[in-house]
Order: C-alpha cells, then sequence, then structure tokens
C-alpha cells in the first residue's frame, strides 16, 4: 500500500487538529455530467462513451454542515484519488473553511476504511465505518437532481410532427444539389421570429442537415469570421457566436461487407444482405449568451418543425430547377401548427425565396479564401454518380484471379501481390462501387480522364461538432483528391473495419476498386460477374504519405477542412 512520505506527514503534523467529524464518500455520476476537456460552455451534441462513467469525491465537514473538497474523477481511477481529495480537504479547502485536521472520519465502504486508516495512521485521525452518510446523501441527491431536470430534447407535444418533417426532409436530401452558400429565407412572423435563414449541409459528405440562422447578421458574421479565423480557439469561439436553430443528422456508417462471395459454379453471386440505417435526427439551438443546446423548448420546436414543411414543400416544388440552377425562386405556403395555448392547430402563412444575392456574396467570400491559400487541398465529391452504392469487402483469390482475365476496363498493378502474401491473406481488400450500367461507364471516363485511380487513403479530421472520424478519400492519377465516405469511432472500432484493414496490411497495402452496374432490383448489393464493368488495382497509402494533416469541417460550412 502506497503511504505518505515522512516530509508531508511532518507538513500535516503542524495544523490544528479539530473536534470536528468529517464524512466522506465516492459515488457514481450519470456519464452527462462529464465535463468536456476544453473551456467551452457549450453542452456536447453527442453523448460520452458509456465505457466509463465519473465519479465523486466528497469530502464534508459534518460538525459545521460545509464541504472541504469535491473532485470528479475517471471510474477506473483507484482509491488514491480519495487520498488526494482528503488532502485538499485539509490543506486547501474550499472558503470559507480553514485549513486543519479533523478528529474523526467517518466512511460507509468498509475497503475504504481500511485503506485509510493505513494512509492516516501516525496522524492521530480516527477512521469508522458507518451504514449511512446523511450529509452526503442530502448533497448527492441534489447534485443528480439538478442534473436530472433537463428538458426531453423535443417536447412530447411536438415531437411527433417534428420528426416527421424531420424524415421528410432526409428523404428530400437537398444536401445532394445545394452548396452551403446557397441561402433560403423563410418568413414566419411568429414565435418572436420574423424570418430564418436555412443554410443547407452535407455536399462534403460530412454533417448533413439545415442550419435555420434567426437573423441575416448572424449568418454573415458567422461567415466572416470563418474565413478570418485561424487558431482552434477563435474556431470554437466562432462556432459559439451562431445564433441558430439546427435539425442535423448522424452520419449513417458506410455499408461495409466481411466477404464478397465467391464466384459459384453456374456464375451467379450469392446474395449480400444490404441493411437500411436508421437515421438519427439531431436537434438544437445556438446563441452567443446561451452557448449550445441539444434540446429544443415549445415555441422553438413549433417554429423549427414550421420551417421544415415550409422547406420540404419548397424543394418539392422547385427541386429539378434548384439542382440546375440557384436562381429566383419564391413559394407561400399555408402551414398547419400547433398552438402554445390550446390543442386547436393555426394555420400560419410562409414565404419561402432563395436568395441568390446573398449566395454570391458568401462564396466571393470562399473564392478571396481560396486565393489566399493556394496550397489548401480542394477535396471533391462530385465524381460518385448520386444514389450509388458503396460496399468494402474482401475479394477471395480467385475471384481476383477471374477479374484480371475477365474483358472489362482494367488497371492492373505493376507489381501485383506476391504469390506468399496471397496465400496468407483471404483475399484482396477491395472498394466496390454499385450504380447504373450509364453511370458506370460515365465513371469510367470520368476516372480515365483523371489518369486512373492511384490510391485510397483514411485520413483523420473532425466534424462539425468536433468528433473525431476519418475520410475516405481516393487519391486520382493526378493527384485530385475524392472524398467516398466517412468513418465515426464506431465504424473505425468495428471488426468489419478491423478486418478489411488487416488484410490490406497481409497484402503489403494492395487493394482494388470494383465498378459494376445493376443498382435497382434483385442484383442492388449483388452484382453478378456480367455486372462488374471496371477492376482497378491500387495501393492503400498511408495518411502521412498524403499529408494533409487532420482535417476539420469548418460548423456550419463544408467548403474548408
Amino acid at each position: 500500500m502506497t503511504t505518505l512520505n515522512r516530509s508531508t506527514l511532518r507538513r500535516l503534523k503542524k495544523l490544528k487538529q479539530s473536534s470536528a467529524v468529517w464524512e466522506g464518500d465516492r459515488r457514481a455520476l450519470p456519464a452527462k455530467i462529464r465535463q468536456p476537456q476544453d473551456s467551452s460552455n457549450i453542452i456536447p451534441l453527442h453523448a460520452h462513451d458509456e465505457e466509463s462513467k465519473p465519479h465523486c469525491i466528497l469530502w464534508v465537514d459534518g460538525s459545521m454542515g460545509m464541504v472541504r473538497s469535491m473532485d470528479v474523477v475517471d471510474s477506473v481511477v483507484g482509491q488514491e484519488a480519495f487520498v488526494r481529495a482528503l488532502l485538499q480537504a485539509i490543506e486547501h479547502p474550499q472558503s470559507p473553511a480553514q485549513p486543519s485536521l479533523p478528529q474523526k472520519i467517518l466512511v460507509c465502504d468498509r475497503e475504504l476504511q481500511f485503506y485509510l486508516r493505513g494512509v492516516l495512521q501516525d496522524l492521530g485521525i480516527s477512521v469508522e465505518y458507518v451504514e449511512r452518510l446523511p450529509l452526503i446523501d442530502e448533497i448527492f441527491s441534489h447534485i443528480l437532481e439538478s442534473f436530472s431536470t433537463n428538458p426531453p430534447v423535443v417536447p412530447e407535444r411536438y415531437a411527433a410532427a417534428l420528426n416527421q418533417q424531420s424524415e421528410q426532409l432526409w428523404r428530400n436530401a437537398p444536401w445532394n444539389s445545394l452548396w452551403d452558400h446557397q441561402v433560403i429565407s423563410i418568413k414566419l412572423d411568429n414565435w418572436d421570429l420574423e424570418t430564418l435563414y436555412a443554410i443547407v449541409m452535407g455536399k462534403m459528405g460530412l454533417e448533413q442537415g439545415v442550419i435555420f440562422y434567426r437573423n441575416e447578421e448572424s449568418l454573415v458574421k458567422f461567415r466572416h469570421r470563418i474565413v478570418s479565423g485561424n487558431s482552434d480557439d477563435e474556431i470554437e469561439e466562432t462556432f459559439l457566436h451562431q445564433d441558430c436553430l439546427f435539425n442535423l443528422f448522424e452520419t449513417p456508417e458506410l455499408e461495409m461487407e466481411d466477404d464478397f462471395p465467391p464466384l459459384p459454379f453456374r456464375g451467379k453471386v450469392r446474395s449480400l444482405p444490404v441493411v437500411n440505417t436508421p437515421i438519427k435526427p439531431i436537434y438544437g439551438a445556438l446563441h452567443p449568451l446561451e452557448g449550445g443546446r441539444p434540446y429544443l423548448y415549445d415555441e422553438e420546436a413549433i417554429a423549427l418543425t414550421v420551417a421544415l414543411e415550409a422547406l420540404n414543400k419548397f424543394w418539392e416544388q422547385y427541386s429539378n430547377r434548384l439542382k440546375s440552377s440557384f436562381g429566383n425562386l419564391t413559394g407561400t405556403y399555408d402551414v398547419y401548427a400547433p398552438s402554445l395555448d390550446s390543442d386547436v392547430e393555426e394555420k400560419v402563412k410562409v414565404v419561402v425565396q432563395t436568395l441568390p444575392e446573398l449566395a454570391d456574396e458568401l462564396h466571393q467570400l470562399v473564392d478571396e479564401e481560396d486565393m489566399d491559400d493556394d496550397d489548401s487541398p480542394l477535396i471533391n465529391e462530385d465524381l460518385w454518380p448520386e444514389n450509388a452504392l458503396i460496399h468494402m469487402m474482401t475479394i477471395p483469390w480467385a475471384q481476383v484471379d477471374f477479374l484480371r482475365r475477365a474483358n472489362i476496363h482494367h488497371q492492373i498493378s505493376e507489381q501485383p501481390v506476391t504469390a506468399k502474401a496471397a496465400q496468407k491473406g483471404e483475399g484482396l481488400a477491395g472498394l466496390m462501387i454499385q450504380t447504373s450500367r450509364p453511370k458506370a461507364l460515365e465513371l469510367i471516363e470520368q476516372i480515365n480522364d483523371l489518369d486512373g485511380i492511384r490510391a485510397l487513403c483514411f485520413n483523420p479530421a473532425e466534424d462539425i461538432l468536433g468528433n473525431s472520424c476519418q475520410l475516405g478519400l481516393m487519391v486520382m492519377g493526378n493527384d485530385d483528391l475524392h472524398l467516398f465516405g466517412e468513418f465515426d469511432k464506431k465504424a473505425l472500432s468495428s471488426e468489419h473495419h478491423k478486418r478489411w484493414k488487416q488484410r490490406a496490411k497481409t497484402t503489403q497495402g494492395h487493394i482494388c476498386v470494383i465498378i459494376a452496374m445493376g443498382i435497382t432490383g434483385a442484383s442492388r448489393g449483388n452484382p453478378a460477374p456480367h455486372h462488374i464493368l471496371g477492376y482497378y488495382e491500387i495501393n492503400l497509402m498511408d495518411e502521412k504519405e498524403l499529408g494533409l494533416g487532420k482535417l476539420r469541417a469548418e460548423p456550419a460550412f463544408d467548403f474548408d477542412f
């Protein structure tokens, strides 16, 4: 057992010993009470991992009814943390308490009692066991109560309507066409809101959803601050200066398969199961004085529901024109909104219109930034056909031999995998892109224009909410970068992803890319041999070789990393 050193004992013995009785205990707290590592006052929008809930260590003076020290530690931290908190209570207690030694300590844990007796045996402090600690029980009940009073993410009365419009937004997927500088105004004139300014996010494949700024000034100032900000601290402060409501979505995991089924005798490929990942909407609000919160109050929930419904109707009316150009468009819609005071819905007239001039102004800022930073990497996502299906898989060696001989477009490696590596591994790690035949042939031509495919790379990044992730980048022969997927912490720690990377390591970084047709019907995710139109043998590039460092998705905009 670790004991106090002699110099510490001499220092403590110089303090006055009072007749006070102290209580000490250590108890688990809900994970949401854990403080973020930085000093930000923004509430985390994603839950912390459950594997390590925080513990609170508390020392109180039962005679005076005051807290002398309190600390929050990980559950895995040992009993030494309990002694550290005790020394804090003795030498540097919270005001107005003065430094002193207690006469007696009460604990409700036998193991802790024996441990403290050994540590404090030379200080003349009695350590006793009791079944209950009334004062600490009361303090902890107040702590837990204060953290359990957060409202629900959406008030129950309005949750169904908001979720319905959010699901419709997901189905409409305007981020497949609109860029984050293209502003759409939504005039409400209700709930203390005049006009919301909507920014659609997700064109670059990161955080998808819509941010609704409460005023134009907040949007414009935010874009200016983003362009001029340099350090991480400036970026965080800029993020907190937004004045907005938002509906974002957790990015679905990239569909990954353990193995590509071997080619059966008659040339048919077994079914590859395709799992539809349920969407998870994220609602919340930001304000310069409030920080961030991942829940909405009544009026905010109603306003966001109405804004989403109007935006969905606008998109459904003008989507074809918006996909071709962002011109002057206006739509007026009658939306039925819940009433705060009764169960009767109120009809609200909402005017939605595009703001191409403001969009040009914001886009000009991006162009100026690009001119000032010619060396910043440009990551594209316009190469992939809309609704293409992407699978990470392992292709058995027999199938690799078949594809190398097949009469399709080839890019065969000049240094093929050695026979020794082939014997060790189960197959060649690969990425399959499946779409329609015309789009697959067009994609092959576009890849030819980019001098083929050189490599794949998984580059570390942060999404808009500060969560670590990796970007799947395809490096073309002309050094252009094309994003094919974002991998969050859960995806990276999955067995699928680990096995795929291990197989790539076994083959010394040799992998492949397959382009297939047959995206609809029974062949979706189930390409027969004749569906495969392109086969590329490439390398898995180390992130250090790519040299981009850790990329960042700037809050609310996809134009920069």
